[in-house]
């Protein structure tokens, strides 16, 4: 039964592939990749991925140094990306520190550079002389969130979502919660994650990263292809402005989306492999919390990171509440894998999807070889109204968040 939405006013998103939503969402159109090899990753023996998403011409310096001292690059992103947001939606200060307004934000650690130094400097010097007292503040599971908070003088709920590539999702579902049950007006939420080899290696070691293409990065990660070989670490933020409907238009501000209904799921069978039965289940769960029927969707915004066995289960599952209806597709192959930031950053291309009327394909999708699905590999003209967005992490972590048109 659907227990009410809430209002979208204002996005904000770094990304591989640009730094608005507009720019953004025209990539995507365009088909363009923001993978590129890193040479520099040969230092490590062994490592057989060297491609990864970084966003590109990042600058730190407009966050005052004062309050860039506890940020790591994830944070940062986050900053700016939620500042974005907050002015986009219109919020004042005033507003901003009422105590009204919260931030739902995660990432799936802190900053790892930040971590590498840390330990860089005492394994090498044996002493911890030379660790900064800041050290700490980028280094936390909830330094994303706590930096955006501080920044922006937010003294509202603070909530920091840190399940690896769930955390958007969770972030939004946390905040349409608190909005709903009156716990705040408006939430910054959504995600942020920094590109570090650590986290390339992670993934390496698992078996789980791309490996095949470091000659030819724009070739991959490859969504639901047969010659996909696993995932390419990127890194950006993605946070939205999630209102009370009431509220927003009190303060004259005009709702530009809708956050319809979430559903999430443990699948409480292995670490590391998905289950088809827990990923259809947080879609239906998020389907009928939004009070929105299979038909009703016009885009299936599919997590799909490019891995032989999750890009399957993820497909069997769709496969078995949309059959071959709706267009499904993964913004992986144009960005990489951006963690903890990639349920923000599609939820942004999500609401631009509605307001041009068009779904981005898949990039880099071939030869599908997974359940038959509908999964164009280029733009798709069509109203879209109704939008699902999967996101599931490691450890049976499974989410689902419905988006909507603004009525009006």
């Amino acid at each position: 039964m659907a227990r009410g939405s809430a209002a979208i006013t204002g996005m904000g998103v770094r990304s591989p592939l640009g730094g608005t939503a507009g720019e953004l969402f025209d990539a995507l159109l365009a088909g363009r990749s923001g993978v590129r090899t890193f040479d520099d990753w040969d230092r490590i023996a062994d490592l057989g991925t060297r491609v990864g998403a970084p966003v590109p011409d990042f600058d730190p310096r407009r966050i005052p140094r004062k309050h860039r001292r506890t940020m790591g690059r994830c944070a940062m992103f986050g900053v700016v990306a939620a500042e974005d947001a907050a002015r986009a939606a219109g919020l004042a200060d005033g507003l901003l520190r009422s105590g009204r307004v919260a931030a739902a934000i995660g990432s799936t650690v802190g900053s790892t550079a930040a971590e590498e130094a840390f330990w860089r400097e005492v394994i090498e010097t044996g002493s911890a002389r030379g660790i900064r007292s800041t050290h700490f503040l980028q280094v936390m599971s909830h330094t994303v969130a706590a930096n955006v908070a501080m920044y922006l003088g937010l003294s509202g709920p603070m909530i920091a979502t840190n399940a690896a590539c769930a955390s958007s999702n969770q972030a939004i579902g946390a905040g349409l919660g608190l909005v709903r049950n009156g716990d705040a007006d408006a939430v910054l939420a959504g995600g942020a994650d920094e590109l570090h080899v650590m986290a390339a290696l992670v993934f390496d070691v698992m078996g789980g990263a791309s490996a095949s293409f470091n000659d030819r990065p724009e070739a991959t990660p490859r969504p639901f292809d047969r010659d996909r070989d696993g995932i390419v670490v990127g890194e950006g933020a993605g946070i939205l402005v999630i209102e009370d409907e009431a509220h927003a238009r009190a303060r004259g501000a005009s709702p530009i989306a809708r956050v319809l209904g979430y559903g999430a799921t443990s699948d409480a069978v292995n670490m590391a492999h998905p289950a088809p039965e827990g990923m259809a289940r947080a879609v239906r769960l998020a389907l009928e919390d939004a009070g929105v029927a299979p038909e009703d969707v016009d885009w299936v915004c599919a997590h799909a990171t490019g891995t032989p066995v999750g890009d399957a289960a993820e497909a069997e599952a769709l496969y078995g509440i949309f059959g071959d209806r709706v267009p499904v597709s993964s913004l992986k192959g144009h960005l990489g894998h951006t963690l903890g930031a990639c349920g923000g950053i599609e939820a942004v291309a999500a609401v631009e999807a509605m307001r041009r009327g068009v779904v981005p394909g898949t990039r880099n999708l071939e030869h599908p070889d997974v359940a038959p699905l509908w999964l164009p590999s280029e733009p798709v003209e069509r109203p879209v109204e109704v939008v699902v967005s999967t996101n599931f992490a490691f450890g049976g972590v499974n989410t689902a968040v419905v988006l909507g048109r603004a009525e009006g």
